[in-house]
């Protein structure tokens, strides 16, 4: 079974991110389903970043 690549999130997205992580550790589904869309990200692009941030 071949393993998913690696996101290369962009500088934008990174930015992005880590300003909303600041404001909230812990985003609701439709908060999540916002940022993804909002970044050109998947849900569980933006979930896994998430987890992996806290």
């Amino acid at each position: 079974k071949q393993r998913k690549a690696r996101t290369a999130f962009t500088d934008h997205q990174l930015q992005t991110l880590e300003k909303s992580f600041e404001r909230q550790k812990y985003l609701s589904v439709q908060d999540r389903l916002e940022l993804a869309a909002k970044l050109s990200l998947t849900d569980t692009q933006v979930k896994t970043w998430y987890q992996n941030r806290r």
